[in-house]
């Protein structure tokens, strides 16, 4: 029969059994909880992005509502034009003459005055700063020529060419940066762009 030799079935666990089953305990709910941090860090990330998608199309709509012309308003050329916010808002802008330094008139874009975080939109350079769930979105406005032919060449292309003596117009680009540590240097950004006519008549209408 063994007498006492044997530990009976029912003598419950050793003291290894034991620490053995904490560490592989342990280990699991570590892993999980590594698990469950990078799937809300992702999921936050996911959605910060979709509201910056939403304010730079926000902000194309407020330009919509003016006059090509009116969103040259308190801006001039620049011969020495402030740093752009992200790479994809340099790719979107090109090589081309910019309307980004402060001018005479009336800033039409970003709109003058103080900001949720304090800051002050005075000259083209300054961002319009919009608070959401306590994360502050700058928004940047970027202004450059661009000249497309009048006629037989309608196109959705953002190219534009260099010659004055065609269609004139502007390119905007809007550009929206927050800071989130997923993204390099803590700094996430996402940009728009569109073409506007600076004429009073459609350029693709005439001829």
């Amino acid at each position: 029969m063994g007498g006492g030799t044997q530990r009976a079935r029912d003598d419950g666990f050793t003291l290894i059994e034991v620490v053995v089953a904490m560490g592989i305990i342990t280990v699991v709910m570590t892993s999980l909880t590594v698990f469950l941090v990078n799937s809300r860090k992702a999921a936050r990330h996911a959605a910060q992005r979709d509201t910056a998608v939403r304010l730079a199309l926000d902000g194309m709509e407020k330009a919509r509502g003016l006059r090509g012309s009116a969103l040259l308003g308190g801006r001039q050329q620049c011969t020495s034009c402030a740093d752009v916010t992200s790479a994809q808002a340099v790719s979107l802008l090109g090589a081309t003459t910019r309307w980004d330094a402060a001018g005479t008139g009336t800033l039409a874009i970003p709109q003058p005055g103080v900001q949720p975080d304090g800051s002050v939109v005075s000259t083209p350079a300054d961002p319009e700063v919009v608070l959401l769930d306590a994360v502050p979105y700058r928004r940047y406005y970027y202004l450059g020529a661009c000249w497309q032919p009048a006629v037989g060449a309608l196109t959705t292309s953002l190219t534009c060419g260099t010659t004055a003596a065609a269609a004139p117009l502007v390119r905007l680009v809007v550009a929206i940066s927050w800071n989130d540590p997923q993204c390099p240097a803590n700094t996430c950004g996402h940009a728009e762009a569109a073409l506007f006519s600076t004429a009073i008549v459609d350029p693709f209408l005439v001829g």
